[in-house]
């Protein structure tokens, strides 16, 4: 890779953030987690069916 430089007066531009679980508030990720969980136990009743 390469060295390279930024005209003077602009910045590097930012990294682009990308999805995490671990980005998330604790609610949300419970709430993430329990939908998966409902998805998981609706799919087992079905085979069950």
């Amino acid at each position: 890779m390469t060295h390279h430089h930024h005209d003077p007066g602009f910045a590097h531009p930012s990294p682009r953030l990308s999805p995490s679980l671990l980005r998330l508030s604790v609610g949300l990720r419970l709430g993430v987690v329990a939908a998966v969980a409902a998805v998981v136990w609706a799919f087992v009743l079905w085979a069950l069916a």
